[in-house]
């Protein structure tokens, strides 16, 4: 008879933890790192119980020694030198997935934008530089919703709405894209860090063009530096963050694997 998941030990949890990580992996490679973990385990616990300690206590230790189950399966991750090897589905979740996470980005820029017009006015977001002219029509057009503006007011509180309706829609989009991403199947996993990296490398981009964006648009007279700042602000701490993660990663895919630890 079968024992009871409550009289599961800590290597029999460790190895369904191990089972449940692996198994998008190649099947193979899964297969070996699985018995492999199990009989090093298995010794580890056999020696520890040699040596006076319980069968539990043995077994958690053995554990305890082994890793994390994350260092155990980076050894199951395609190196970077064979990603050109991938088949294009590998990639498909992993670019639905920093898709999503960009147009989030977006939507929550458009968010800040929303609040930094309604603090410091609608020509700090989305005001025109010196300089710029609109025909006598188009001023018409601009001024009729905002009766008591005159057109450049007009024009930046016009701009404003497109700015904050345009990012939030797109923020809308990065949600059903997450949603997505959640029910896609997990292919061979990538290079540890890869995808973080990527992410962190695009946000920091991001983050540079638009802050010099919005420095400019401050030196010429501050208008229309909110949308600016606003990308800015969500783009910085987004790549960062995905930059600690990238680290992170690569750190794990070279960490303890199975055998290393006695």
């Amino acid at each position: 008879m079968n024992p009871r998941p409550e009289d599961a030990g800590a290597i029999d949890g460790y190895l369904d933890e191990l089972f449940a990580a692996a198994r998008d992996s190649e099947p193979a490679a899964a297969r070996r790192l699985l018995a492999e973990a199990e009989s090093h385990l298995r010794e580890s616990a056999g020696h520890l119980m040699a040596q006076g300690l319980s069968p539990e206590d043995a077994e958690a230790e053995a554990v305890r020694r082994f890793g994390p189950v994350g260092s155990a399966t980076s050894a199951l991750r395609t190196p970077l030198r064979s990603l050109g090897c991938l088949p294009l589905r590998a990639l498909v979740r992993p670019a639905v997935g920093l898709a999503a996470m960009g147009a989030i980005a977006v939507g929550l820029s458009g968010v800040l934008s929303e609040v930094f017009g309604r603090l410091w006015g609608a020509g700090f977001v989305s005001g025109d530089l010196p300089g710029v002219a609109y025909t006598a029509a188009r001023c018409a057009v601009l001024q009729a919703p905002y009766p008591g503006l005159d057109c450049a007011q007009a024009a930046a509180e016009h701009h404003w709405g497109e700015v904050v309706e345009g990012r939030v829609f797109l923020g809308a989009v990065g949600l059903v894209l997450l949603a997505l991403w959640r029910i896609l199947p997990k292919d061979v996993p990538l290079p540890a860090g890869l995808v973080p990296a990527l992410g962190a490398a695009a946000f920091l981009l991001a983050s540079a063009a638009t802050g010099v964006a919005a420095g400019t648009a401050a030196v010429h007279g501050g208008q229309g530096v909110g949308a600016w700042l606003s990308a800015t602000s969500v783009a910085l701490p987004l790549g960062l963050a995905l930059g600690v993660l990238a680290l992170l990663g690569v750190r794990r895919q070279g960490g303890l694997r199975p055998g290393a630890a006695r």
